[in-house]
């Protein structure tokens, strides 16, 4: 009795769940709870973006649904988006913030990549932060070029994150100084440590971030902008070169352009691979919708986040570009990689 009665739940259970991912999406959306899993710590840019998007996302979901956000952090974002690959539930219900160096990881087979970015269903990205290289002007350099001449102390949350990778490369590339110090747990705890005297800098700090968290810096002419990364420059910067304008040879280059495909990502949020077409399409307008609204916008500039929106089609086109990307060039950069972190 009591296996025949286990074998019929689990059939119910079975029914049930086939008729949850049967309904239309508006449908569904009236009565879900949708939760935004972060794939950074709280206090994060990426916590900000996810926290954004949940306060305004629900106004454009038939039946306005509840939006709640955790955070999932670790291993340089592979935890939040090995769980978006193999753990989460595929009804549409979850939504997954991503790091920008997700496709990256895959593309250069970072230990740990249990995922697939290209079969993610990418739902947009709102915000396109130029990171930028920022050192104390006591340091006693004001441009990369002087870095080359005197050492630098650049703080680092570890060896698989942009703010190493970025100074690192630059070491190898262009022949600075950079001595990088790891095992901040995050960008404000590097923060921290720049006004302790501790670091000297921060090799990825994202600029809207930076004129909203230490606006004293800038204005008091206290830090000095080194280079910036991404493939277009920033309009508020144009004295402040990119790192691929820098380059002095073509290999060096081509590894500063694979690199700045990985931060056009910005914010990137997506669904598991499972997850029903009909609802993804439905999240996807949602998402355009939102990024157009001049509430969001204002809410997000209000930060001075870099309100440059992404579509999702945008976004899985350049982890295609990512994923496809000259094999010379990633193995030289992997090769570089492998040799810093000895």
């Amino acid at each position: 009795m009591k296996a025949r009665l286990k074998a019929a739940l689990s059939v119910l259970c079975v029914c049930l769940g086939g008729f949850s991912r049967a309904q239309p999406a508006a449908e569904f959306y009236k009565a879900a709870t949708i939760r935004i899993v972060v794939a950074a710590g709280s206090g994060e840019s990426y916590d900000f973006a996810g926290r954004l998007v949940a306060r305004h996302l629900g106004r454009f979901i038939p039946g306005n649904p509840k939006i709640v956000v955790e955070n999932m952090p670790g291993a340089s974002g592979r935890v939040g988006a090995n769980y978006l690959f193999n753990a989460a539930p595929m009804d549409g219900a979850v939504i997954v913030g991503l790091l920008q160096t997700s496709a990256m990881g895959q593309a250069i087979g970072e230990a740990g990549v249990r995922y697939d970015a290209l079969k993610f269903h990418f739902l947009g990205s709102p915000i396109t932060p130029t990171d930028v290289f920022a050192v104390l002007r006591a340091a006693g350099v004001a441009s990369m070029e002087e870095a080359k001449r005197k050492e630098v102390t650049i703080g680092s949350t570890g060896v698989t994150a942009q703010n190493y990778i970025f100074p690192a490369l630059a070491n190898q590339l262009l022949g600075t100084k950079f001595k990088i110090v790891t095992g901040y747990s995050g960008g404000n705890d590097i923060n921290l440590a720049v006004e302790r005297g501790e670091v000297q800098g921060r090799g990825a700090f994202p600029w809207g971030q930076l004129k909203a968290t230490r606006p004293g810096w800038i204005s008091t002419g206290e830090i000095v902008l080194l280079a910036q990364t991404g493939l277009v420059k920033d309009p508020e910067l144009p004295n402040v070169p990119r790192l691929v304008d820098l380059a002095g040879t073509d290999d060096a280059r081509r590894i500063f352009e694979f690199l700045s495909l990985t931060a056009e990502m910005g914010r990137p949020f997506a669904t598991p691979p499972g997850a029903p077409r009909d609802r993804v399409d439905l999240l996807r307008a949602a998402f355009d919708a939102m990024m157009r609204d001049k509430d969001f916008l204002a809410d997000g500039g209000r930060a001075m986040e870099e309100m440059i929106p992404k579509s999702g089609a945008e976004l899985e086109g350049i982890v295609k570009r990512i994923l496809a990307f000259e094999p010379r060039a990633i193995e030289r950069f992997k090769a570089i990689l492998a040799g810093l972190g000895k």
